[in-house]
């Protein structure tokens, strides 16, 4: 039993691995462009910016290891089903789930192996990137600046937006000042000044331009200033890679559960000192010598508990940010997905098995396609805050252990041919 469980795991092992680096790639190849625009275009320094799409990789390989264990089940599952290997198996009476379990006990494992990249690896690269990102658009502003994008600059309050943009010029400018003065800039081209590492003001030269002020947010005040030439000096602030906050993004799951649950403690003191205003108040207006503090807050508790209760949970609910939710349920959701797919992909593998390697591959894309249009779907759900983000998060595997548990019946009563 042993060797034929490590016999169907080494089936699987290559094209999951082959995967991985397939799907891989084809993410890396999206990414190419943009690397050669900040080197290029923008001057980002050559070192940095390969660093920069070092860091962006795990997020990729997050995405494709469900994709990879899906596709390595069918093409696994499919080589031993056409080689006759499976009906010889059932031949010999093995039963259904002993033939299956070396691929679940694979998902089991790879499941585990994506909780932990997810949540160590990534957060940390993800953590670093935008690290290095905002280090590298300290030192040089004109790297944030990208073509028909608005690009933040950080600690300036400004937006910056332009049809082209390099590291010497840009043109069709648009600036929205969020500093104190609030006012919108336009101009029909731009020219950087001193825009190198080691200036310490880097100067944004604009000409042929308007300024709107913006009185109210939101609101453009029909008053307006036309000019020549306008100087925006950009202090050049250097950060180190370690002086940024993580986002919740950028740390593990465990984190942020302790966020979670420091909020929610941090709430209970504050209702448990709100109640006890409450209670002072109402026993300042009875006879004192009639009963004494902690009777009388004893018997005002259980009067009214169920207000009480009602604020408490209201106050609890309010002090954790409902994304705080979403992305710790994802954190777990999407690695548990491989759980799932193995489920869809060996009975599918079986069932294509004089269909080839183009079968699998095509399979694995049409389900893996439908899981990722059913995660961006989940996010926006639980963006309009109208479901528990728990539900809103685990809703593409339950898609999943539906299907994996249709295929995997169905395949129980098949005659095996």
């Amino acid at each position: 039993m042993k060797k034929i469980t490590k016999y169907i795991i080494t089936e699987t092992i290559g094209p999951f691995l082959a995967g991985i680096l397939f799907f891989t790639f084809i993410f890396v190849i999206q990414l190419l462009p943009e690397l050669i625009r900040l080197i290029f275009n923008n001057g980002a320094p050559l070192f940095m910016s390969l660093e920069t799409f070092v860091y962006m990789l795990p997020f990729n390989v997050a995405i494709t290891i469900p994709m990879s264990i899906l596709m390595a089940s069918i093409i696994g599952y499919g080589r031993l089903s056409s080689d006759n290997e499976i009906i010889v198996m059932r031949a010999l009476g093995f039963p259904h789930m002993r033939i299956y379990m070396p691929i679940i006990i694979l998902g089991f494992i790879t499941f585990i192996f994506s909780l932990f990249f997810n949540n160590v690896i990534m957060a940390e690269s993800n953590y670093r990137y935008r690290a290095l990102i905002s280090y590298m658009v300290n030192i040089k502003p004109s790297i944030a600046v990208g073509k028909l994008e608005f690009a933040d600059i950080p600690d300036m309050g400004l937006a910056i937006g332009s049809k082209y943009a390099d590291d010497t010029s840009i043109s069709n400018v648009v600036i929205y000042d969020r500093s104190e003065t609030k006012r919108i800039i336009t101009a029909k081209y731009g020219i950087w000044k001193n825009n190198e590492a080691n200036s310490q003001v880097v100067t944004l030269t604009l000409y042929d331009g308007v300024v709107q002020e913006m009185p109210n947010y939101g609101f453009v005040s029909n008053d307006y200033t036309v000019f020549n030439s306008m100087d925006i000096n950009i202090v050049r602030k250097i950060s180190t890679l370690t002086s940024h906050e993580r986002g919740l993004r950028e740390m593990p799951s465990w984190q942020i559960r302790k966020k979670i649950n420091d909020s929610k403690s941090q709430a209970n003191k504050s209702v448990d000192a709100q109640i006890k205003g409450m209670i002072d108040n109402a026993y300042i207006n009875i006879d004192t010598n009639t009963i004494d503090i902690i009777s009388f807050s004893n018997k005002y508790i259980e009067t009214n508990s169920a207000e009480l209760n009602s604020i408490r949970k209201k106050a609890i609910d309010e002090s954790v940010p409902y994304f705080y939710y979403v992305e710790f349920h994802k954190f777990i959701s999407i690695p548990a997905a491989c759980l799932f797919m193995v489920l869809i992909g060996a009975p599918l593998g079986i069932v294509g098995k004089r269909s080839g390697k183009g079968f699998g591959f095509g399979i694995s894309v049409i389900v893996v396609v439908i899981y990722y249009i059913l995660i961006t779907a989940a996010e926006l759900i639980a963006g309009g805050r109208k479901v528990p983000p728990m539900f809103a998060m685990w809703f593409p595997n339950i898609v999943l252990a539906m299907m994996g548990g249709f295929f995997m019946i169905r395949s129980f009563f098949s005659r095996g041919k």
